[in-house]
């Protein structure tokens, strides 16, 4: 692909993913998961199983971000925090941009070793019934 055709490409996406963020927060900003009979979806894994999954909670949580109720945010999802501030770095890495983070950082945020435990650690702490891993629950 040649030079200006990859900048565009590059924009165009850049361009989607802002459009999708943007109609999210509005969808969010005027619809409230938490209410009965909320058009948004449950969780589909919770309903089947009686789980939490590690995405759980993530809708109210951003509705909460929203609204700028960081402490309702981190309460409905506390991974919500840790992915708030990673994704747009990873999204930025993955367009072509190189990041001023130390190369050990990056690599570790690029690494599975590094997402797998910490999501797979987060799904099976926050099922447990007791506290503090009871209070990684939605909620």
């Amino acid at each position: 692909m040649q030079a200006p055709a990859r900048h565009y490409a590059l924009a165009a996406t850049v361009a989607a993913a802002g459009a999708a963020a943007a109609a999210g927060a509005w969808v969010l900003q005027r619809v409230d998961p938490n209410a009965a009979g909320s058009p948004l979806p449950g969780c589909v894994f919770y309903h089947l199983t009686g789980l939490y999954c590690p995405g759980c909670g993530m809708t109210r949580a951003l509705h909460a971000l929203v609204h700028g109720d960081l402490a309702q945010a981190a309460a409905m999802n506390p991974l919500l925090p840790v992915l708030a501030l990673t994704l747009p770095l990873l999204v930025l890495h993955s367009l072509g941009y190189r990041l001023p983070l130390p190369r050990r950082a990056l690599a570790t945020l690029l690494s599975a070793k590094f997402w797998l435990p910490l999501i797979g650690g987060f799904w099976v702490l926050r099922n447990l019934p007791w506290p503090p891993f009871s209070w990684l629950a939605p909620g």
